[in-house]
């Protein structure tokens, strides 16, 4: 019994058709990002990242012992917020700085896992561990009271 290869063209051609039929499958879905994110879809709007790079950050304000804003431009609405764990920023105080390192061969900022940061003290450096960062809505940013915004 032998068995017949399948010719280079006829091979070819399958992995052509196969290529194709995952483009229009990506297309598809793309279009439909669109639309739905067109439409004011919540769920598609909140999975969409939103990145900052470090070199642009203007301002800096503690929240509190988990959060910080950081505004990142120069209109009033770019303003991320990126919480960490475990109280880190507790007995920081405001003129303490905060030391931001990327994590990366470049400053853009997208997940937690884009950026160290580290509260520098008179007695050393003391590393945070990010929980989540985020951009504040235009909404968030409106509502909070102005002593709140970096």
């Amino acid at each position: 019994m032998t068995r017949r290869l399948a010719s280079p063209l006829a091979a070819g051609l399958a992995g052509a058709a196969a290529a194709l039929a995952l483009s229009a499958c990506a297309a598809n879905d793309t279009q439909s990002y669109a639309a739905e994110a067109a439409t004011g879809n919540a769920n598609v709007a909140s999975t969409a990242r939103s990145c900052f790079r470090i070199s642009n950050i203007r301002a800096q304000k503690v929240l509190d012992n988990d959060t910080v804003l950081f505004s990142t431009g120069l209109g009033r609405d770019d303003v991320y917020q990126v919480d960490m764990r475990s109280a880190c920023l507790t007995g920081a105080l405001a003129s303490d700085p905060l030391i931001l390192r990327p994590t990366g061969a470049s400053d853009v900022v997208c997940d937690r896992m884009d950026m160290d940061i580290g509260v520098k003290t008179p007695i050393g450096a003391t590393p945070c561990m990010i929980e989540n960062v985020r951009r504040l809505t235009a909404q968030e940013v409106a509502a909070m009271p102005p002593r709140d915004l970096p």
